[in-house]
């Protein structure tokens, strides 16, 4: 069965703003679990649990970002960013303990920063695909 090229751009349009979304709000997630874990460090050890719990949801969000975005033709660089933020956070299960620890935390770091750069980069090829679309019928309107 195939697709027409409307029901296709919508797809599409859904699942770039889908991914974008998505990655914001992993961005968020990761800082929440952070603070987390600075919370039962430094201030009382029964965060632990809502620091383990956490964990639960957020795990997940890259594989879900990489599989709409493969839906959504999101640029390359952007889904294999996301596969490796999936690797990473399962990588934290196996750096939880003793001298790992500091893994853990470097690793932490990392899955914040491509987070970042996954977050930041969708939402500026979003918005910049969106004004080409845009500007792109305008321009044709002027030739007409």
């Amino acid at each position: 069965m195939k697709i027409s090229e409307k029901t296709r751009s919508k797809i599409q349009k859904y699942s770039q703003t889908i991914f974008c979304c998505l990655a914001w709000i992993l961005l968020i997630s990761i800082v929440i679990q952070a603070s987390l874990a600075s919370l039962a460090i430094f201030v009382d050890a029964s965060f632990w649990k809502n620091h383990l719990a956490f964990i639960k949801v957020l795990e997940y969000i890259p594989a879900l970002m990489y599989i709409i975005g493969s839906a959504g033709e999101v640029p390359q660089k952007y889904k294999a960013w996301s596969f490796m933020l999936f690797i990473l956070c399962n990588i934290q299960y196996y750096t939880d303990r003793g001298w790992m620890g500091v893994i853990h935390m470097v690793s932490a770091f990392f899955i914040f920063m491509i987070s970042l750069y996954v977050a930041w980069g969708s939402y500026q090829y979003l918005f910049k695909h969106k004004k080409e679309v845009v500007n792109g019928y305008d321009d044709l309107y002027k030739n007409m």
